[in-house]
């Protein structure tokens, strides 16, 4: 493990926020690269899902938010998958009476 991977895991162990907004860049770079690798421009990408290329052009700079529905519409058009990983809460126990 690199150094940045070793601060990224540690930070994310004990920094619910951090690690949320890492694994949503992630998946948005991730995102970048898919379009990127199938050959199209955003533009392509906004025709497709019906949006203005400025548009796409703020979602992949993060200025706009991208909705998980967005998100997957996206995936489908440049090849990707979308992997939705959901985590128990542990129960809360209820106070002895």
């Amino acid at each position: 493990m690199t150094w940045i991977q070793d601060y990224i895991k540690e930070r994310s162990e004990r920094d619910h926020e951090f690690r949320v907004a890492y694994e949503e860049e992630a998946a948005l770079l991730a995102l970048i690269r898919a379009r990127n690798n199938a050959e199209l421009s955003q533009k392509d990408v906004a025709d497709a899902l019906h949006v203005s290329q400025p548009y796409i052009a703020q979602v992949e700079r993060g200025s706009k938010p991208m909705s998980l529905s967005l998100m997957v519409r996206y995936a489908n058009v440049v090849g990707a998958t979308i992997e939705v990983k959901t985590k128990k809460r542990p129960k809360k126990q209820k106070a002895a009476a």
